[in-house]
């Protein structure tokens, strides 16, 4: 199968083709460190054979974010480093871990936008993911992602909804500016073994904000600036979001782009998969070979087979399906596929994520 032939990305070589997405746990401290629990978590993911883990969105702020990893200061460092010694030494399953930048939200109804922020606190969350990408360094990680999708900071920078008026706005060139500065410096301060991968949305799904047109383009401009890959994602904005009764505040995985950007049970499977070929189409069209991993409601090996096939995606993105079952791929390598326990997409991980509880499968 396809599905089991190496891969290299970047520096990297991954034993298969079957990538774990960030999916936060909330089972980090609620002040950021890396648990027992946790390190068991994705411990358990890696003995199951799959290729890479993207470890769950660390915060590079030191903004409140209860039971979030974070990584905005060194302290951080010891406890990150434990981890990924502990899966390299059991495993050859490679670590990314995603990196995130979020604006501010309280509870009376305010949501900061990009076009707020003045030229100083751009220039503050470059310089926080430069710190954040050596602390990746230190830990001995062997990749970074960078998080340009959904509702967050850079996804906002890059996104038509991006109203501002100076260099980090307007253009393709404006609303990817930050995303360039970020990763010219990274990529000038950490060792050349680390490879920056970015998530983007190849649809907003919400009125005025980027759709495939644009994101092609993106995508280009990303490995124009050396991206190791590309993990393709959807939606989950907060444009769509409905105030939820448990927090009172919006949760941009609740209105339509947020089931687009986690498929619910009423969704049919491979929902976002032609937005990675579209990706994928546009790059090799113009010569960039950078590795494109697909994912939503991929829930089963013949499926995950079909679209590497077809050559739609190079690597099958896997979040849901691991937290159901982490033995997936070794399952499925070893074509006990009626021993996998499937994801029924029933929304009760993500439930769980949105009242800030420890996210786990009912089936698991």
């Amino acid at each position: 199968m396809k599905l089991f032939e190496p891969i290299k990305i970047g520096r990297m070589r991954l034993e298969n083709r079957i990538a774990m997405t960030s999916l936060v746990t909330r089972l980090a401290t609620e002040d950021g460190f890396v648990t027992d629990n946790l390190e068991k978590h994705y411990l358990r993911i890696a003995n199951g054979g799959v290729g890479m883990i993207t470890v769950e969105a660390a915060a590079i702020i030191s903004r409140r974010s209860p039971f979030n990893l974070k990584i905005c200061d060194d302290k951080y460092i010891t406890s990150l480093r434990n981890l990924v010694k502990r899966i390299h030494k059991e495993t050859r399953t490679k670590l990314s871990i995603q990196l995130v930048h979020f604006l501010k939200l309280s509870r009376n109804g305010y949501r900061q936008k990009v076009e707020e922020l003045k030229s100083e606190e751009i220039e503050q969350i470059v310089a926080d993911f430069e710190k954040a990408a050596l602390r990746v360094n230190e830990a001995d990680f062997d990749a970074l992602e960078l998080h340009c999708a959904h509702a967050y900071t850079l996804a906002s920078f890059l996104s038509l909804l991006n109203r501002r008026k100076d260099e980090y706005g307007g253009s393709l060139e404006g609303r990817i500016r930050i995303v360039a500065e970020i990763m010219q410096r990274i990529k000038e301060k950490v060792d050349k073994e680390l490879t920056i991968g970015c998530r983007i949305n190849a649809d907003e799904f919400v009125v005025g904000g980027n759709t495939l047109e644009q994101s092609k383009h993106i995508a280009i401009e990303l490995a124009k600036l050396g991206v190791g890959y590309v993990s393709v994602s959807v939606g989950g904005k907060y444009e769509d979001a409905p105030i939820l009764s448990d927090t009172g505040l919006p949760w941009p995985y609740s209105g339509y782009s947020g089931h687009r950007c986690m498929p619910r049970a009423y969704m049919p499977y491979c929902v976002n998969v032609y937005l990675a070929e579209d990706i994928r189409r546009a790059l090799r069209e113009v010569g960039y070979r950078v590795p494109i991993i697909a994912a939503g409601k991929i829930p089963t090996p013949d499926l995950a087979e079909s679209i590497l096939q077809k050559r739609k995606a190079d690597i099958i993105g896997l979040a849901r399906p691991l937290l159901c079952d982490p033995e997936w791929p070794r399952k499925a390598k070893e074509g006990k596929w009626d021993e996998i326990i499937n994801c029924t997409y029933c929304g009760g991980c993500i439930d769980k994520d949105s009242k800030f509880e420890a996210v786990s499968c009912v089936r698991n």
